[in-house]
């Protein structure tokens, strides 16, 4: 009796220490220095700081439009006035990273939007990334609070710039784009390349694969105890939930065709719950992140033209 009880310590000991391991993990932030800058590549912008709703200094890039475009008003003289005054841009595109990213990472693969001249743009640094405060990610529901306070900054800071939004993610940042869409109708088209369809399938996957540990019990409680951390349900965070939300607004997916990551099933999961009008893009041969590396010319014509269409 003695041993068997001893035996069972031992166990519930090691199952608490791999998922109190495992908990830092999940909300670990992986580093990744800043890579590029507008300013590398000509283009003009402002820093931009403003407060997390749990008070963390974030950061983010504004870029403005370079080509005169008129504000699309009922009220035409006021859209005189906004030309005359120098507002080159009613539209806001909102650009967001994955886990590790950075802003600065997500400039090559977006120059083509900045190029066009007739958007302004906006590059978030989720917390703990980049120039914005903060030590651990949530995988989600914390992000997606920056991304709303961002929205709020904006639209106080610069309302001629931001009558109308449109998105763009990337990974957790695709995550987030597919759920901030759902909550809030004002963002009128919305990419996501490579998201996941819940937090908890993800972290499950990752465990599987990359530490060969099983989801019971050690990423149950797992993600329980991260979310302690976080002071967040991560568990409960699931754009295949909430995606269906966005329609009838544009959406359009972006796959990597050998995300081992995100696998397929995970985006024809999000494309099944979702309402038209909808596309889905699977980029053969890429892997996670890879897309725009594989097919360049394909990637930027989709992505100007899909903006193009929602802002005619």
């Amino acid at each position: 009796m003695t041993l068997a009880i001893i035996a069972l310590a031992v166990v519930l000991c090691f199952i608490l220490a791999v998922s109190i391991y495992s908990s830092l993990e999940i909300t670990k932030i992986p580093f990744l220095a800043v890579p590029y800058t507008p300013e590398d590549f000509g283009l003009a912008y402002e820093d931009v700081s403003f407060p997390s709703h749990d008070g963390l200094k974030l950061n983010g890039w504004f870029l403005p439009a370079t080509r005169p475009v008129p504000l699309m008003t009922d009220d035409s003289s006021h859209e005189l006035s906004s030309v005359i005054n120098g507002t080159s841009s009613s539209v806001t595109l909102l650009i967001l990273h994955g886990l590790g990213s950075n802003a600065g990472d997500m400039m090559m693969n977006t120059l083509c939007l900045a190029r066009q001249g007739r958007w302004n743009l906006f590059y978030l640094n989720f917390r703990g990334h980049g120039g914005s405060e903060g030590r651990l990610t949530s995988l989600g529901p914390l992000e997606l609070r920056d991304l709303e306070c961002a929205m709020a900054h904006l639209k106080q800071t610069k309302p001629d710039e931001t009558r109308r939004l449109g998105i763009y993610g990337h990974s957790l940042g695709a995550a987030v784009a597919i759920v901030g869409a759902a909550r809030h109708s004002d963002l009128e088209a919305v990419i996501a390349e490579s998201p996941f369809s819940r937090v908890s399938f993800t972290v499950e996957r990752f465990a599987r694969i990359f530490y060969g540990i099983p989801a019971f019990p050690f990423m149950t409680l797992a993600l329980f105890l991260a979310g302690l951390r976080a002071g967040v349900s991560i568990r409960s965070f699931a754009p295949a939930e909430e995606i269906g939300k966005i329609a009838p607004r544009p959406l359009l997916l972006i796959h990597a065709q050998r995300d081992l990551r995100m696998p397929l099933g995970e985006i024809r999961a999000l494309l099944a719950a979702a309402g038209e009008p909808k596309e889905l893009w699977i980029v053969p041969g890429s892997d996670h992140g890879e897309p725009w590396m594989v097919a360049k010319a394909e990637f930027e014509r989709r992505l100007v033209g899909f903006f193009q269409k929602a802002f005619m």
